[in-house]
């Protein structure tokens, strides 16, 4: 698995039109910059924690957010 991205540069691509996405795999959630890369679950939670971070897609059920993208 590669190295997680850090905080800083998982903004500079959500500012340039990427979203964070929180993915199920067989071993947990993982949280990914798409496109970008992985990032920790600690980092996701900084992001997602922003007030100009918004959900950008409920998934398959209403208030289970599964991806955000910056609003401004």
């Amino acid at each position: 698995m590669s190295k997680p991205i850090g905080l800083r540069k998982s903004i500079s691509y959500l500012e340039r039109g990427s979203r964070l996405m929180i993915m199920n795999a067989t071993d947990g959630k993982h949280f990914y910059i798409v496109p970008g890369g992985r990032v920790e679950h600690d980092t996701a939670q900084k992001i997602i924690d922003r007030e100009y971070v918004i959900v950008f897609d409920d998934g398959l059920f209403p208030g289970s957010p599964q991806s955000w993208k910056i609003s401004r």
